[in-house]
């Protein structure tokens, strides 16, 4: 636990002067709730003394006098852990979000999307909380007991040191009730994660569900999940409910002892009815700060859990790094070699490319077919460097693909993919999507050649029409236009085709094909099809079997070796005539 709470050092550092600030005010805080019960002292004892108006008026007025410098004096350092503790999340949120853009594809294949938003969200949360209440209470109020203890000492030791009794009560109570709030809110926390991906599930794929019937199936698989986060909260809030109330009673015990020993005080004349009236009044002093650190612990134990869990978040490390001195590619004439390339996926029985030997020349294109998982897609993903090859290499102009600039060598690739992402933001930002410096004129010009331009000025506000979540106000058609744009615009030497018609209707797939074609010329293009009419113009076709290049050759060529790639032709109807 004190590895987690060092990690947190970096953050609190920027904000050294706010939190001696806060400090201040909380040792004041704890100062005039120390002379609150000693004022107390002073009035009963010396309220028969009182002779005037002006005296009583004088003694009386010092009351709220003294509460209003306590009010303002609480503002403050409830301001002050507010700012800090939004300023610290903030930074956190900013880390999070930069560090996961940092992590690789891989890993957003093996964590769920709705349980990385629950640590950004949820778990953040409760981090900020944590850091708002716990300072307060933990400074603030401990400061508080050792004063009221102080002053109880001035009044009488002995008293004092039966008050003392509740102290390591209190502390076992809380030490055990501590680690069942942690083991409880981690597993809620892990819990949560699996709700929000049901959400996140059923609410993406809500058409698939009602066309099969799987409401039922969807709601029974949620309530399990539901009920067990049910419990886990259950423990950790019956943990949380048990501290108050346990508190209360062993300073009920306290309480008992101290009426009675006080009460055989004053009979005794030992004592007077002031300083057993500040005495109490002491006393209540320091046991409300210690009530209130009992609850300060179930908010500890909770932010602690939520910490650590986005600690893993943040100690993730990128599979693909930025070589130290990565080789700059100020441009790109398109020469590709793979070098026995071999990549397999995590956990898989048999690599997804095995051995591929192949080399393109500048501006000539390249088409890959196969049965889907033969290794296609992976192909696209290591020409974009989204991951490493096992074995083997990749050559852009003869630089191995881990000594250049990832930055610069994407700048020279352009990207049309079977499902085209667009973000809710203008049609103009999603066409320049990364680009810097560009034009508007540029842009309408790549929309222009995309064939998009036409549709996107029928839109309500063109060019600077909102698109919604995933660009759900577009045709997929259109949506794959704009990506063609996107792509236009880059200007790239390498263009990677990734079954970027497989999705379209026969209409759509003609002009976003004349679009493809428009842009593909004096380019080195990568395609991968199903559709084999769509590549058969390629200059060379790659047949992928199993992760192995099983056949290679323009169209003609391998219609005439009677293989797997004739066999596919005539089961999509093609024969050998195209």
């Amino acid at each position: 636990m004190m590895k987690s709470l060092k990690r947190l050092m970096p953050y609190l550092r920027p904000h050294r002067a706010r939190l001696f600030q806060a400090g201040a005010t909380m040792t004041a805080t704890a100062a005039i709730n120390g002379s609150v019960s000693y004022l107390l002292k002073l009035l009963v004892d010396n309220f028969s003394s009182i002779k005037t108006q002006g005296q009583l008026l004088l003694m009386v007025s010092a009351i709220p006098a003294v509460f209003l410098l306590k009010l303002v004096v609480q503002y403050t350092q409830a301001y002050l852990m507010s700012f800090i503790s939004q300023k610290i999340v903030q930074q956190i949120r900013d880390d999070l979000f930069r560090h996961l853009h940092e992590l690789s594809v891989e890993f957003f294949w093996r964590r769920r999307s709705a349980e990385i938003m629950t640590r950004v969200t949820n778990d953040l949360t409760n981090i900020q909380s944590a850091l708002q209440f716990i300072p307060l209470y933990s400074v603030r109020d401990t400061l508080t007991v050792f004063v009221s203890i102080g002053v109880l000492f001035y009044i009488n030791w002995r008293f004092t040191l039966v008050a003392l009794l509740a102290g390591p009560m209190a502390g076992a109570v809380l030490g055990v009730l501590g680690r069942k709030m942690r083991s409880a809110a981690r597993q809620g926390q892990t819990i949560t994660g699996h709700i929000y991906h049901r959400f996140s599930e059923s609410l993406e794929g809500m058409a698939i569900v009602k066309a099969f019937n799987y409401e039922q199936g969807a709601i029974k698989k949620f309530r399990e999940e539901n009920d067990a986060l049910f419990d886990q909260m259950m423990r950790y809030l019956r943990a949380t409910a048990l501290s108050g109330p346990l508190m209360e009673f062993l300073g009920s015990l306290v309480i008992a002892l101290l009426v009675y020993f006080g009460g055989h005080e004053i009979l005794s004349g030992r004592m007077t009815v002031g300083d057993f009236s500040a005495f109490l009044v002491a006393f209540f002093m320091a046991y409300g700060p210690l009530k209130n650190l009992a609850q300060a612990n179930s908010s500890f134990q909770l932010g602690i859990v939520s910490w650590n869990r986005v600690l893993q978040l943040l100690d993730e490390k990128p599979q693909v790094v930025e070589p130290l001195s990565p080789a700059p590619v100020p441009e790109l004439k398109g020469s590709i070699v793979f070098d026995s390339v071999t990549y397999s996926y995590p956990g898989a029985a048999r690599p997804a490319l095995k051995n591929i030997q192949l080399e393109i020349r500048p501006g000539t294109a390249v088409a890959f077919v196969g049965a889907s998982g033969s290794g296609k897609t992976t192909l696209i993903n290591l020409l974009l460097r989204m991951y490493d090859p096992a074995f083997g290499k990749i050559l852009y102009d003869g630089l191995n693909l881990r000594d250049v600039s990832l930055r610069q060598l994407r700048s020279h690739i352009g990207l049309v993919s079977q499902t085209t992402i667009l973000f809710d933001d203008t049609v103009l930002a999603n066409i320049a999507l990364g680009g810097q410096n560009i034009s508007e004129a540029e842009i309408i010009e790549a929309a222009k050649a995309a064939d998009a331009h036409d549709f996107i000025i029928h839109m309500p506000q063109g060019y600077q029409t909102m698109l919604g979540e995933r660009g759900v106000k577009l045709s997929g058609g259109q949506r794959q236009r704009l990506a063609i744009a996107r792509a236009i615009l880059k200007k790239p030497s390498v263009l990677l085709l990734d079954e970027a018609t497989s999705n379209l209707d026969t209409a759509s797939e003609k002009a976003v094909q004349a679009a493809l074609e428009r842009i593909m010329k004096g380019r080195t293009v990568i395609m991968v099809a199903h559709r084999l009419s769509t590549i058969s113009g390629a200059d060379r076709i790659c047949v992928l079997h199993h992760g192995e290049i099983a056949e290679i050759g323009p169209h003609a060529e391998l219609i005439a070796k009677n293989g797997i790639y004739k066999r596919l032709c005539e089961i999509q109807g093609m024969g050998g005539a195209q």
